[in-house]
């Protein structure tokens, strides 16, 4: 099934979730896992999952795909230590920027907490 005619009850998410969540719980399994997908643990021994697709994506797919991440927004929770009191900074970040703010991390006080997507109201 190509990602654009996946079901919105299906989401390719929750299938990903639930790997690594029977990854945790021990089941051994190899590690092909459904629909094609593959587990990876990176160089740097992060976990992730790869599917393979069947559609190959033209510049109008690409630029479909981009447009569909540049709408979505992450809200950002960091906590930051200071001598009087902790704050729990909240970024509100647009999908357009999440790499300039990713990179801008290291430079930032405080440590992560959580990262949220947000999809905000749109006027249709």
């Amino acid at each position: 099934m190509s990602d654009k005619k996946r079901p919105p009850g299906d989401p390719l998410e929750h299938k990903v979730i639930n790997i690594f969540q029977r990854h945790r719980r021990g089941e051994h399994f190899h590690f092909e896992v459904e629909e094609g997908g593959e587990l990876i643990i990176s160089p740097d021994g992060f976990n992730y999952v790869s599917f393979k697709t069947a559609h190959v994506y033209d510049s109008d797919s690409d630029e479909a795909l981009q447009e569909l991440a540049n709408k979505k927004h992450y809200l950002v929770k960091i906590l930051e230590h200071h001598r009087e009191a902790s704050r729990v900074n909240n970024y509100y970040v647009p999908g357009e920027r999440l790499e300039e703010f990713l990179l801008s991390l290291p430079h930032r006080p405080g440590k992560i907490l959580e990262i949220q997507q947000v999809i905000p109201n749109t006027t249709a």
